[in-house]
């Protein structure tokens, strides 16, 4: 089954509504299947892709807020207790509401679990596979600093290549990086070119300019 669950296909509708339209720049460029990457320039790039790609995509999310009450507890403790500041009455009477509707939306959208930190990352890399040989799409956001704005991209985390060596074991194929640039003054989501890992040259060599690559052009240079 590929596309978005009705709950998020709902709150899409309805949030595209009421929000500034944004168009995405060479769609031809929206291979299948692909891993797509973005910043998450805080809360911005999930939710802007989620609502203006013209393709669904299996989003990499933390894996505590597929689950209610764990979700409930990082809201609580991490995002408004210690990231925000908020007063410990505020901060458990959001994190109560905000976690029934963030766990739902989680699962509807059918998103990718990814255990930080665990020896369960395995399974994160299993269910990706799975889902790009069956011919989707993933979204991934790999800078280091997910809340920050600026002009200049953080650095990137490296351990999504890692999805190319899975992929090619199981296809004999190298996976698609696709780079996204979001520009919110021009409303627009730029796909950029592709890279992907090449058989002549050793894969850890090839790495480290992969990154350099994805790193320009999720800053918008390049693409």
């Amino acid at each position: 089954m590929h596309g978005y669950g009705p709950l998020v296909r709902f709150c899409r509708a309805v949030v595209r509504l009421v929000t500034p339209r944004y168009r995405v720049v060479h769609p031809e460029r929206l291979v299948a299947p692909a891993v797509y990457l973005c910043r998450h320039a805080d809360i911005y790039g999930i939710v802007l892709n989620l609502l203006w790609l013209p393709v669904p995509v299996r989003t990499w999310g933390l894996a505590v807020f597929g689950d209610r009450r764990a979700c409930y507890d990082h809201l609580r403790e991490i995002t408004f207790g210690a990231r925000y500041g908020w007063p410990r009455w505020k901060a458990t009477l959001a994190a109560w509401f905000a976690s029934y509707g963030l766990s739902w939306l989680y699962r509807s959208a059918r998103c990718i679990p990814v255990y930080r930190g665990s020896a369960h990352v395995r399974k994160t890399f299993r269910e990706s596979t799975d889902a790009l040989v069956q011919g989707e799409r993933l979204l991934i956001f790999p800078d280091k600093d997910y809340a920050s704005t600026d002009a200049e991209i953080s650095e990137l985390y490296e351990g999504f290549l890692g999805l190319d060596r899975f992929y090619h074991r199981a296809t004999g194929r190298h996976i698609p990086f696709v780079p996204l640039y979001i520009d919110t003054k021009a409303r627009t989501i730029t796909v950029c070119e592709p890279v992907t890992f090449r058989d002549d040259r050793p894969w850890k060599e090839q790495s480290a300019e992969l990154i350099a690559t994805l790193q320009e052009r999720l800053g918008g240079r390049g693409c």
